[in-house]
């Protein structure tokens, strides 16, 4: 049984012929070509959806008091190990 379904595209005759040009300069079938250019698409897509993402966690960071962000408590100092008593400084200068 076949695991593959055929596509039917309307392309303008130019870019039918570059795309046919792109194909056998990279030994692909247009088939190839275009999965290729479907997992770049979702790849771009899902980058652009994290780029607007960070940008709404700027914006929102740009707009909250300092300490009065809901990630604040996760983001206080913690206490490093080599100031509690009962933890020896570590030794960085042992080469492994």
């Amino acid at each position: 049984m076949r695991t593959t379904k055929t596509l039917s595209v309307s392309l303008p005759p130019n870019q039918l012929k570059e795309m046919e040009r792109t194909a056998k300069k990279e030994n692909r079938t247009m088939s190839e070509l275009i999965r290729e250019l479907y997992r770049r698409y979702v790849s771009d897509e899902a980058r652009r959806e994290f780029g607007r993402a960070l940008e709404n966690l700027r914006t929102e960071a740009a707009r909250t008091p300092a300490g009065k962000s809901p990630c604040a408590r996760s983001t206080q100092r913690l206490p490093l190990a080599a100031e509690n008593e009962d933890v020896a400084p570590r030794d960085d200068t042992r080469r492994l």
